[in-house]
């Protein structure tokens, strides 16, 4: 797409920033500005930068923006490690924060993501580091709806006030006095109030926490309102009905995937996705509810509540060991409850009174889980989108644990006196849950595309040269009217498979051919002083590809490999490993570009080769339409002409 969000945005931020530093007081510390291409196939330009430019041994510290929408506030959702002081003087410095410790530390669960984009290639190299992103209407994301027209300025301008301000503050400070030995949790409590602490006084909170839930508890068996036995199954109770509501929701996702086929389009996220998000969220309460009116006439309240609370205690101590930046997520709402809890105890008071506080003392639960579930929705979409494994609906963990603070209210709402004879228990849970339905049921009806919501599609042309024949080739799963006046009659479904995009079960159909050249590969002379076989290549693409895809086997093993007289770090591979090696060129310059290889034990090298344009080819006699307006590439799907060559290349020993 355009890539007004992602990341032109970014270049804005840096440009206008610039400006008005520029026009400001001088700074005592310099500022490198870097705009780097090729992050989206691995952060390539930043890596050029830290292992080529001379000035990148100098960086303290780097701060990064990205998009993956083209809206919502401006989040810090990442930092380098050992960021207590970094914390510190980022809520100095900042005047509209949104930050929290829970992303860092969930992101670091899974390192091979590199969620941090460009930011991780200084930090991994010792420097300090800020990133930023704006995720509100994923579905533009890498699309052509990524535009300024769509483009929320508020959001480049809340990327802006991060820029200058933290630009401002620390080009005056002594950035070798940022280093700690330690990290920070931090979060908001309010949309421009930030709460920040050591992580060193998070095993002393969960400590505080866990001794007054003894004291809950004992309060408890003095007043004769707890038992061992009733908390224990409380808990017992509580964790199976969220992990089951949680499954249920998931299963529930699935389902309407299947039966969608709106929802059976490569989109990070959906047209749909708050109001959907807004649905399973009353349909999880609904749900919950219904569960907690059952389980009210079999056990009592407190019993189910203290249960519900020592699960929240178990995540605590458990986060608080574990993963220390998302300790407070439960730490804190669990400890606001324990204090509403010891004092109903100690009263006695469980009137309605007891209900309202309660109620407050759910607040902190509410404002620190439901901006955290809102960012987890959108790493899901991500995943979802990406993947296609419906994970959207996991965000509805964060539901179901806040119900567990709910048990009394729950119990509250289903107890009115009988409207009628029948049920009046479920009369709140059922109207609930019918909210829910109509909820779910606007948004499936409004899930459909158009102008405004274009359906993504892919669509390619595929010449392999070595048979002489052509196919247009899609991965979605169901053709449209748009590709199916292009494939025609002999479309077919089948796995697709090419270089640059995974196996997926998509359309096949034979294509005109075209006169297209494949990648010529043209012999070197090796070196006369090398001692291994060496296999010297110029790989260059007469129609002037922009990307080649090389997927070259051999029966030895390669020793050494060189791009254009870079090497590649070969060093984690396995000897078997090294029988293969795959790669992707971006940016292929018109003379090619030389593969140089040292090989033991090989007679030749079987080569695949791709390369790339974007659009497809004119096809004389035929005329493709363009897309009408309700329809898009779909997210990093442009449409290619791909020319496929095999060869096999001998080693002169």
């Amino acid at each position: 797409g355009p890539g007004a969000s992602d990341c032109g945005s970014c270049v804005v931020t840096g440009l206008e920033t610039l400006r008005a530093i520029r026009a400001g007081t001088p700074l005592n510390n310099d500022l490198i500005f870097v705009f780097a291409d090729g992050e989206e196939v691995g952060m390539l330009g930043a890596r050029a930068f830290v292992t080529e430019h001379p000035w990148a041994q100098d960086v303290k510290l780097a701060i990064n923006f990205e998009a993956s929408g083209s809206r919502g506030a401006a989040v810090m959702y990442i930092t380098s490690r050992n960021n207590q002081r970094l914390i510190s003087e980022f809520v100095k410095a900042v005047p509209y924060p949104r930050m929290t410790s829970f992303s860092p530390a969930f992101w670091g669960l899974l390192p091979g993501a590199q969620i941090g984009c460009d930011l991780e290639e200084y930090t991994a190299r010792g420097s300090g580091g800020f990133g930023f992103y704006y995720g509100g209407d994923t579905p533009a994301y890498h699309t052509k709806r990524d535009n300024v027209t769509e483009i929320d300025r508020r959001s480049i301008q809340h990327n802006g006030s991060y820029a200058l301000s933290l630009l401002k503050h620390f080009g005056d400070l002594d950035l070798k006095t940022l280093k700690a030995t330690q990290n920070a949790v931090y979060f908001n409590i309010l949309p421009n109030v930030v709460l920040h602490y050591p992580e060193s006084q998070v095993l002393p909170l969960a400590i505080v926490t866990s001794i007054l839930f003894v004291a809950v508890v004992w309060l408890g068996f003095r007043a004769r309102t707890l038992t061992f036995k009733g908390i224990s199954l409380g808990a017992i109770a509580f964790l199976l009905s969220a992990i089951g509501v949680v499954v249920l929701n998931v299963l529930g996702w699935w389902l309407m995937r299947s039966l969608n086929r709106s929802l059976q389009v490569f989109l990070i996220g959906n047209y749909q996705a708050n109001l959907y998000h807004l649905s399973f969220v009353v349909l999880t309460v609904a749900t919950m509810m219904a569960i907690y009116s059952w389980l009210c006439q079999r056990f009592k309240v407190d019993d189910l509540a203290i249960g519900a609370l020592f699960v929240w205690l178990l995540l605590t101590i458990a986060s608080s060991a574990w993963l220390p930046g998302a300790s407070y997520l439960f730490a804190i709402p669990l400890l606001f409850n324990l204090l509403a809890w010891s004092w109903i105890f100690l009263t006695r008071n469980q009137s309605w009174i007891g209900i309202l506080l309660l109620s407050v003392a759910l607040l902190p639960g509410i404002v620190l889980l439901m901006p955290v579930q809102v960012y987890f929705g959108s790493w899901m979409a991500r995943f979802e989108g990406t993947m296609n494994v419906p994970l959207s609906t996991l965000q509805m963990v964060f539901t179901a644990l806040l119900c567990g603070l709910l048990v009394p209210q729950f119990v509250f709402f289903t107890s009115f006196p009988p409207v009628t004879s029948r049920s009046p228990r479920w009369i709140v849970p059922g109207g609930t849950l019918l909210i829910g339905a109509i909820l779910l049921s606007i948004a499936t009806f409004n899930s459909g595309f158009s102008a405004a919501h274009p359906r993504p599609n892919t669509m390619s042309y595929l010449l392999d040269a070595n048979r002489g024949q052509a196919s247009w080739v899609s991965s979605d799963r169901h053709l449209d009217d748009w590709k199916a006046q292009i494939m025609g009659a002999n479309a077919r479904q089948q796995q697709v498979e090419f270089g640059l995009s995974p196996v997926s079960n998509g359309f096949s159909a034979p294509a005109p051919l075209v006169n297209l050249p494949a990648l010529e590969v043209q012999r070197l002379e090796p070196p006369t002083s090398s001692s291994k076989s060496t296999l010297r290549l110029r790989l260059k693409s007469p129609r002037q590809a922009s990307i080649a895809y090389v997927d070259l086997t051999t029966q030895g093993t390669i020793a050494r490999a060189e791009i254009d007289r870079k090497p590649l770090d070969l060093t984690p591979l396995n000897p078997k490993q090294r029988q293969a090696l795959k790669f992707i060129f971006f940016g292929l310059p018109p003379a090619g570009i030389e593969l140089n290889l040292e090989l033991t034990n090989s007679q030749s090298v079987q080569m695949k080769l791709e390369d790339y344009t974007w659009g497809l080819p004119a096809i004389s006699g035929k005329a493709i339409a363009p897309r009408p307006a309700d329809l898009m590439p779909a997210p990093g799907h442009p449409d290619y002409t791909i020319v496929r060559k095999q060869m096999t290349v001998t080693i002169e020993l």
